[in-house]
Order: structure tokens, then C-alpha cells, then sequence
């Protein structure tokens, strides 16, 4: 990034502590400035000619919204670390004009951390406190540059207008959001408005006073270290009700908090006097509605957007003043996957898995025509809007949600004569496209925290779905979880966040980060993002390492050793853990090879060996199956066995091919597999019997039995298993894919997404050969279809994928982009006469056919 020469600015009213940098060493207790506040900041200047170029760089402590002359142009920061705090780019040429302009900033300053926002421990916060605004820009014009940043001509006031003492929507996303727009000041974005009345600011610098100083003179600046925001501006799409399923009176509780009333008061049918004809709002929009109350009656209704979308609800209007608007969204409704659908008068519940979980916001209105919209974006499947205080009638002119997301280009395909299997690879990637936002999230709903093994099916699936689009987000991720990553090496389950508030470690998580690291370079090439994160991977692996034993294994890990939500074994020298350390040593020699290190990668091969050598005593004779976990003291095998622990095994604990039949067949047997309960969110489920039965892999996990199932030759039981496992959800109308195959955690998850990514890798046949594509792998299978084909996007170029049916097998086109070879290798029990590289710029034939069977 450019040098950064602009400082840092805050209100003047908030306390600086010049002596804030030895807090610790006077005990002075930890700073706080309170919780949930807002702020404006402004500052007008003169151009002297129309701009041509006005590169303009923002970060604030904090989220902002960024405004020129009135228009909002830009919403921030992206999520990250304090410690290598990213800046967005703007060019406002667009929005500056000769003469006078405004430029206007809002903040909120959570005062605590969220699942996306980490505030600072120590370093300058005890001297500054929380917030800090730094705008730097240069505007080119009249051929001049003038600059446009922050510095003490700016003011700024704290807000009243928001209500600062709402609740956290729940443990982990940010504050109910409750604005009175009476104490907004009108038109405070815009040139021409009076802050004489406003605070000034103050320059965020403290200490200094030459060597002769307290240490030298240390001088405090806030987020030292700026890194330019390196994703494409979230796209934004307002996006209108499908339907109104119900209007209702409601019986108003004004006692209760924000967090409770419009979920807990009785709905009523409307009144006499009352109005609420709402179908106007429904696209196609065809005017305003008029919303009228009684003396002890406020008017609500439910919204049906019709899918899941991630976005900011809003609704204009024409108000008198004083007229009171609450919003609760969902992804969710009471019965809506219950046989006979949700009951005529269902209203969106709370899930207070993390606590509260209020998904409510409160506008006041004030006089005239104006748009709400909430500051925080939410997942929105359902919207009750309840209006109060509008005896005289209250008109919405438009009603919606300005959704939110990763501006992705959707240029992978798949068709074929399943419309099954069609349905589920589109539904797969709309699930992702509400999953991927500033980062990859688990799910919008609940959380919105970026999991690092979520992250490992996100990309692949993505990569599918969008192409090399996603190649930005996941070079970001990579980069956020090496923030993350703590002294001992581990890195934090997610990243950035509220880590600090759950204490939470997922060691085997780290491990699907370095999974995920060698995936990226594959379909990437970018060894730059590789090699910024290297000395991390490597001290990653060097936690494991402390923890092993002399053959390599690791017993009892500690912490969370999550895996999959099931009832896997993890007790003692557990499998499925060893195997996927062993496969992560692996994938980290593989980079150490693509940055030309050849001793580090033969000590990390060794070391992925040696694991493999211990694991051959997990083999249990009797069953052909690997077992899940073997005691450490006796060496007695345990009786459980998983899906897991044996697909981990042919992926990456060197199980050998002359055993994949058997594991197979029994960890697939129908008879034998269970889905094991995994509260809170497989809350039911039958007793295992661990000498017969097998735990089967939930959607998490599934990922890696496909893949293994694939590995193996046997990619029909993948398919078997995708249609029996998700069709349960599809057929009940769900629009996105679960977190469970059962409908008790969240309703759009993106780990949930390998479909996706295994129809595209494993029937189109296409993976990566070499790194960025510059060859592509080209396996089809065409399994029992009669048809296969689609498109795979890639940093090369666009691969298209022809797979029909024939007499004698299937046939196969294969179109490669100039400068891109292909390597055919037929799959297991096929053949092919191709030859085994195939040159680009050309569209190739290829016959399939089934290999004779070897006498026996």
C-alpha cells in the first residue's frame, strides 16, 4: 500500500491518556468507552476544477459508511486484524465536483468483539480508547493535487439518534440497532450543512519527546500497520417480498424490551378502523401501501422473500412523525419443513443456540419522506414488519432487502440427465453465494464467523461454481487465519473475530487451513499468498509435533477435536486425526517443493510416513475396516467405526488399494450406517452398536467420503449417497443446503456445499494438474447418467466438458483452452486409446470403454 501519511482522528471528547502505553505498568484497569455508540464525522473543502482521479483510501476502528456529497459510496472496513488493519480504495472523481464538496463518515464502535470485528487488548488502546477514523486521498484536477484527508479541520459528534443500550442480537454477531430519526441531523452528509456546534477532533498521537525520553521516547500511533483491502467491492442488489403470507393485528406490549415484544405479543385480527393492505410491496412492485392503527392495536405482517438472502432490510416511506417501525428477519419459520408446511398464523421464532439471538431492529420516523436501512446485514428468509403509532395512516413507498455478497461470476456449469443431482450442484452454489461475503462464512444466520474448516469445501465448491473469481477471497482467508495464529503455533478456529470471548481451539482445524493452503495453489498458482503464510504452516505443524509420540501419533488431543458433527472415536491414538496430520505434512511438502525447498519437504514427507506406519496397527483383520481409535496404553483396538476415520485412511493414512474394496463395502453397507446424535444439532438418534454399525459422515465430512469414495473407483456410491442424504432437504423446498441432514442447525451452510465441488471434479472429470491450471487432470465418469456436461472456469481459461452414453461406454468431449494441455487418465475399470496428454486450443474426442476384468 501507499505510504500512509495521513494520521489517525477521534472526537476531542474522548480522554486521551498520554501516559496510556505504561497502563500495565501503574495497574490501571482495562479501558472501556462503552459499548455500541455511533458517530459523525465531516469535512467540506474546495476543488478548483472537476476532478479526474481521486484515489481515496478508509479504514476506521470500527464499521463505517462512507459518504460524498450526500450519496453513499462505500461501507467498510473488510473484516481483519487490528494488528494488520486493511484499507478500502475508492476513486470519488465520480462523486466530486468543482467548488465545494462534503465528505462524511459514519462509525460504530462496537466497544467489544463480534464474530467479524476484533477490537485491540493493550498496545495504544489504553491511550486512545476505541475509535479512530483515517481517511487519505488525493484528488487530481485542474492540474493540481489536493488532498482529502484526515486531519483537525474535520468534526464530529457522537450520535444520540441510536439508542446505545440494546442488547447483542447474540453471543457473537453485533447490537440490536434501534435509531430514532428525529435526532439524525437532516442533511449532515451534505455541503452547505452547519457544524459549528460539533466537536472538534483530536490527532491520535501520543509520547515522542526525543531519546532522552521515558524509553526512548516511544511514540503511539494507532493500527501501525495498514494493508490495502485486496477483494472486489460486495456487490448490492435490492430485492423485493415474493409474498405477504399474513397480516395481523397486534396487542402492544410496551413494557417489554426490543429483544422480546415483537416476538412475544399476541396477534389479533385487525381491528375496525385498521389498514394493512401490503400486496402492493410484492414484486412487481406496483405502489405504495397504507398502514394504519388503532388506539390499542398496532398493525404487523409477514414477508416471504422466498429464498434465503443475505442483505439490509429497508423501507421508505412517508411518515408524520413519530410512527414506529420494527423489524424481526429469519433464515427460518416455525413448520415450514413439517409435512403439511408451516401453520397459517407461524411467526418467526428466536434459536437462541448462542444466547439471545434477537434478529430485530426499531426505526422512529420522522416527518417526510425517508429510507431506513439497517447498518448490519442479516439472513433474510422471512420479515415481520410491525408498525405502531400510525393513526393517520403511514405509507411505504418500497419495502426490501439490499442484499449483500462476494461479487463472484458464475461461470461454472453442470447439467445432466439427473435434474436431481442439476438441482443440487445450483442449489450447492447458491448456498455459497450467501456464504461468501468479506470472508467465507459459515452461515449468515447465526454466525457469520469464518471457521477455517468450513473454509477447506467452501473454495473447492466455489471454485466449481464461480471459478477463479474466488481466488481473492480464499488468498484472503489464508491470510486471516495466519493472522490469527497464536505463539504455540496453533491458529484460531476462526479468524478474525471474537475468539477471545470463547476460548475456543479446534487444533484440527489448523490442519484443514494447511489443506486448504495447498488446495489454493493448485487452482490458483499464487505462490505469492503461499509464501506469506509458509513460515505460519510451518509453525502450525511444529504444535503437532510437540505432541507426538516416537511413531509419529498423537494421542488425546486437546482442545476441541471437532472433525464432523457426529459421534466419531477421538479418544486416544484417534484415526481419522493422524491420518489428515499425515496428509497436512504432506500438502505442506508439497508447497515447500513449489517454493524450492527441497530439504523441508523430504523431512515433512518423513514425517507423513512415519504417522502412516503407526497407522497400519488401526487395520482390524476381523472386520476389513480401520477402527477410530486404538488405546495408547494396552494398544487394544476400540470397537467404533466411522465413515471418517476410513475415508481419512485412503485420502491420506496410506490405506492400501488391495483394501479399498472392503472398506468400502463396509462403511457404505446400508444396513450398517447411522446417523450418530451430535447435539445441538443431531439432537435424536438410535444407540450405536459399535461392533456391527458405522457412523456415518454428516454433510461436513461427507466431503471427504466422496473424495475417498472416488479414490477408491467407487464414485457411484458418492452419487448413491448425494441422493439419498440431500433429497430430503430438497424435496421439503429448502432453497440452500443444511448445516445437518436435519433441519435443527443452520439452513444455509457452506460446508454443507461438496456436491458442487464432487460433480464437477469427479463426473466432468476436471481437476487441477498442475498449479493455476496450467494443465488440467481430465478422469470423467459417467456413473449410471446418460448425459454429463458443463463448464469449468479457471485462471487459464474456460474447460468445456461433453460426457453421452454409448453402446459400448460413453464418449467424451473435451475442450481445452489455448496454452492449457490435458492429462487423461480413464478411471478405475475404464479405458481409453486417447493419448495420455491432450494439446489446448482444441476440442478433443475421447472413447470410453470398460476395461476387460484380469484373470483372476
Amino acid at each position: 500500500m501507499q505510504r500512509v501519511s495521513a494520521p489517525f482522528i477521534w472526537s476531542k471528547k474522548q480522554l486521551l491518556d498520554p501516559d496510556g502505553y505504561f497502563a500495565a505498568i501503574r495497574d490501571a484497569p482495562l479501558r472501556s468507552d462503552g459499548l455500541n455508540r455511533w458517530f459523525l464525522f465531516r469535512r467540506e473543502f474546495e476543488l478548483s476544477g472537476p476532478p479526474i482521479v481521486a484515489d481515496t483510501l478508509v479504514t476506521t476502528d470500527g464499521k463505517y459508511q462512507l459518504y460524498v456529497n450526500g450519496v453513499r459510496v462505500g461501507r467498510g472496513p473488510v473484516r481483519c486484524s487490528p494488528h494488520r488493519q486493511m484499507a478500502d480504495r475508492y476513486d470519488l472523481a465520480g462523486q466530486l465536483r468543482e467548488g465545494r464538496n462534503t465528505i462524511a463518515v459514519l462509525v460504530h464502535t462496537y466497544g467489544l468483539d463480534t464474530s467479524a470485528y476484533e477490537m485491540v487488548r493493550g498496545h495504544w488502546q489504553p491511550t486512545f480508547g476505541d475509535g479512530a477514523l483515517w481517511v487519505q486521498g488525493q484528488v487530481w484536477c485542474d492540474g493540481q493535487v489536493h488532498l482529502v484527508e484526515t486531519d483537525e479541520a474535520w468534526r464530529c459528534i457522537e450520535s444520540s439518534a441510536w439508542d446505545h443500550e440494546t442488547p447483542l442480537v447474540n453471543r457473537g454477531l453485533g447490537f440490536i440497532e434501534s435509531l430514532d430519526g428525529n435526532g439524525l441531523p437532516t442533511g449532515w452528509t451534505e455541503t452547505g450543512f452547519d457544524d459549528s456546534a460539533w466537536d472538534e477532533v483530536r490527532i491520535l498521537i501520543a509520547g515522542g519527546g526525543g531519546p532522552e525520553a521515558r524509553f526512548g521516547g516511544v511514540v503511539t500511533r494507532p493500527f501501525p500497520v495498514l494493508a490495502e483491502n485486496p477483494l472486489p467491492v460486495l456487490r448490492e442488489t435490492d430485492v423485493p417480498a415474493k409474498a405477504v403470507v399474513w397480516t395481523r393485528g397486534v396487542a402492544p406490549l410496551p413494557d417489554l424490551p426490543i429483544e422480546r415484544r415483537i416476538y412475544e405479543e399476541p396477534l389479533q385480527p385487525l381491528a375496525s378502523g385498521a389498514t394493512a393492505d401490503l400486496s402492493s410491496l410484492i414484486a412487481p412492485a406496483s405502489g405504495a401501501a397504507v398502514v394504519r392503527t388503532t388506539p390499542g392495536q398496532d398493525v404487523t405482517g409477514l414477508f416471504d422473500f422466498g429464498r434465503i438472502l443475505t442483505g439490509r432490510p429497508y423501507i421508505e416511506l412517508v411518515a408524520r412523525g413519530g410512527e414506529v417501525i420494527e423489524f424481526a428477519v429469519s433464515e427460518s419459520l416455525p413448520g415450514e419443513f413439517d409435512p403439511g408446511g408451516p401453520a397459517p398464523d407461524a411467526r418467526i421464532e428466536t434459536r437462541p443456540v448462542l444466547g439471545l439471538d434477537a434478529h430485530v431492529s426499531r426505526y422512529v420516523a420522522r416527518p417526510g419522506r425517508q429510507v431506513f436501512e439497517t447498518f448490519e446485514w442479516d439472513a433474510v428468509r422471512w420479515m415481520q414488519l410491525t408498525v405502531r403509532g400510525a393513526p393517520q395512516g403511514l405509507e411505504i413507498v418500497r419495502l426490501g432487502v439490499t442484499t449483500t455478497g462476494y461479487p463472484a461470476e458464475r461461470r461454472g456449469e453442470f447439467q445432466s440427465s439427473d435434474s436431481f443431482l442439476d438441482r443440487l450442484w445450483s442449489i450447492g452454489r447458491e448456498t455459497l453465494a450467501v456464504c461468501m461475503h468479506d470472508g467465507w462464512i459459515d452461515g449468515p444466520a447465526r454466525e457469520q464467523r469464518q471457521w477455517l474448516g468450513d473454509a477447506t469445501v467452501e473454495h473447492l465448491a466455489a471454485q466449481a461454481g464461480f471459478g477463479p473469481s474466488v481466488i481473492p477471497l480464499n488468498a484472503k482467508f489464508l491470510r486471516d487465519a495466519a493472522d490469527s495464529q497464536r505463539p504455540d503455533g496453533l491458529t484460531q478456529p476462526f479468524a478474525p473475530g471474537d475468539h477471545r470471548r470463547f476460548g475456543w481451539l479446534i487444533p484440527d482445524f489448523t490442519l484443514q487451513w494447511i489443506l486448504n493452503a495447498a488446495d489454493h495453489l493448485n487452482y490458483s498458482g499464487d505462490l505469492e499468498t503461499i509464501d506469506a503464510i509458509f513460515p505460519s504452516i510451518l509453525k502450525g505443524l511444529s504444535w503437532f509435533e510437540g505432541l507426538q509420540g516416537d511413531d509419529g501419533r498423537i494421542a488425546d488431543l486437546p482442545f476441541w477435536h471437532f472433525q464432523d458433527w457426529a459421534a466419531i472415536g477421538r479418544d486416544g491414538f484417534a484415526t481419522v486425526l493422524n491420518a489428515q496430520l499425515a496428509g497436512a505434512f504432506d500438502a505442506a511438502a508439497c508447497l515447500t517443493d513449489a517454493l524450492g525447498w527441497s530439504q523441508k519437504s523430504r523431512q515433512l514427507r518423513g514425517n507423513a510416513d512415519r504417522i502412516r506406519m503407526a497407522l497400519a496397527a488401526h487395520w482390524d483383520p476381523e472386520r476389513r475396516v480401520y477402527v477410530d481409535s486404538i488405546d495408547p496404553g494396552s494398544g487394544r483396538r476400540g470397537d467404533r467405526v466411522s465413515q471418517h476415520s476410513n475415508a481419512a485412511m485412503i485420502l491420506w493414512g496410506g490405506a492400501p488399494p488391495d483394501r479399498y474394496g472392503d472398506i468400502v463395502a463396509y462403511v457404505t453397507d446400508p444396513g450398517r450406517v447411522r446417523l450418530t446424535k451430535a447435539p445441538p444439532f443431531v439432537m435424536d438418534a438410535e444407540p450405536l452398536d459399535l461392533r456391527t454399525q458405522v457412523v456415518a459422515a454428516n454433510t461436513f465430512y461427507s466431503h471427504f467420503v466422496f473424495r475417498a469414495l472416488a479414490k477408491a473407483g467407487r464414485f457411484d456410491l458418492a452419487l448413491q449417497a448425494m441422493r439419498q442424504r440431500y433429497a430430503p432437504m430438497l424435496d421439503l423446498g429448502s432453497t440452500t443446503l443444511w448445516e445437518s441432514f436435519e433441519p435443527e442447525g443452520s439452513l444455509a451452510h457452506g460446508f454443507s456445499c461438496t456436491p458442487t465441488f464432487q460433480l464437477s471434479a469427479y463426473v466432468l472429470g476436471i481437476t487441477p494438474a498442475e498449479p493455476g491450471f496450467a494443465s488440467c487432470a481430465f478422469t470423467p465418469w459417467l456413473g449410471d447418467l446418460d448425459f454429463a456436461q458443463g463448464r469449468h472456469a479457471t485462471m487459464a481459461g474456460d474447460i468445456g466438458v461433453a460426457l453421452k452414453r454409448t453402446d459400448t461406454g460413453y464418449s467424451a468431449e473435451l475442450s481445452l483452452p489455448p496454452g492449457m494441455s490435458g492429462r487423461v487418465a480413464p478411471p478405475p475399470g475404464w479405458r481409453t486409446d486417447s493419448p495420455p496428454f491432450l494439446p489446448g486450443g482444441e476440442t478433443h474426442v475421447l472413447v470410453f470403454r470398460q476395461a476387460a476384468a484380469e484373470p483372476s
